[in-house]
């Protein structure tokens, strides 16, 4: 598509950072189809999407950074993300609304659809990470998570989809952001990352969701039981077994039941360099506005 409204595409963007979002940018919505982890086709959400406006708002570094082994500080990490991810939605109802008294189709893209078991994939409709990266907000890293300039992973991303010529930023910050330091792989304790392949080919959901999910930190077993590392669509087809093996689990499930879907685990995003960089920016009052 060559005709992109110019205009639109600022007066979108402007709107989007006046109503409280950190970063704004526009994905070329044909570019997110075809999902390696099996996320949906843009365009069985909006007939002939052309545009995806991608926004993300800033972590506090506090949280980022506090102990999550105690249960209460968990607790206000997961109410940290949660209010986090209420006030994406609040921004993308509203450019949705915007855009739909323009004339277009358009819907918000939630950002915490809960826990699936029937694919290979992390949570969400579209994968938000690889979105924001084709709308340049940063670059995917050996975490397999976006890493802005600014703030590395520190950030919370919302999405709003449309078939508004809004003109695509581009990936303009893939392969220039993360550093290939192998932080990431070195503190994740259930070995889900590994440095000889690429994102998302680097990356093992299952071991992931076995810290993610708190049954690493649980059980005091990090190296996760094979039939859950082989689980397929995914090993969420195995709680309820792993509930019968370890009572505690149990208990967890209803903190997760009350407070909603959350990881148990973020070392690979308060690890990463760039966010601590960007930290460190901020507090000597180098941080750009």
């Amino acid at each position: 598509m060559s005709d992109y409204d110019l205009e639109l595409t600022e007066e979108i963007k402007k709107t989007v950072l006046k109503l409280g979002a950190d970063l704004v940018g526009i994905a070329n919505a044909g570019k997110a189809s075809g999902s390696a982890q099996g996320h949906a086709n843009p365009n069985d959400i909006v007939s002939d999407a052309h545009a995806i406006v991608v926004f993300a708002l800033k972590y506090p570094d506090s949280a980022v950074d506090s102990k999550l082994e105690d249960d209460l500080i968990q607790a206000n990490y997961v109410k940290v993300q949660q209010t986090m991810n209420d006030e994406l939605l609040r921004i993308a109802l509203k450019v949705t609304s915007s855009l739909e008294k323009l004339g277009y189709d358009a819907t918000l893209i939630a950002p915490d659809i809960p826990r699936e078991e029937t694919r290979n994939i992390w949570t969400g409709i579209l994968s938000l990470r690889y979105v924001a990266q084709l709308a340049g907000l940063g670059d995917i890293g050996l975490s397999n998570l976006l890493l802005t300039p600014q703030w590395g992973p520190r950030v919370q991303l919302g999405a709003v989809l449309t078939d508004a010529p809004l003109q695509p930023d581009g990936p303009i910050y893939a392969e220039k952001v993360c550093a290939k330091c192998q932080k990431c792989i070195e503190i994740c304790p259930t070995r889900a990352l590994v440095a000889d392949n690429y994102p998302p080919y680097n990356y093992n959901l299952n071991r992931c969701l076995w810290s993610t999910q708190g049954w690493s930190r649980l059980t005091k077993v990090e190296e996760p039981p094979l039939d859950w590392i082989e689980a397929k669509p995914n090993a969420n087809i195995l709680i309820g077994k792993y509930e019968e093996k370890y009572p505690q689990i149990r208990v967890f499930e209803s903190w997760r039941d009350r407070l909603g879907d959350f990881p148990q685990c973020n070392k690979c995003l308060a690890v990463c360099p760039v966010g601590k960089k960007g930290y460190q920016k901020r507090v000597s009052g180098e941080e750009e506005e």
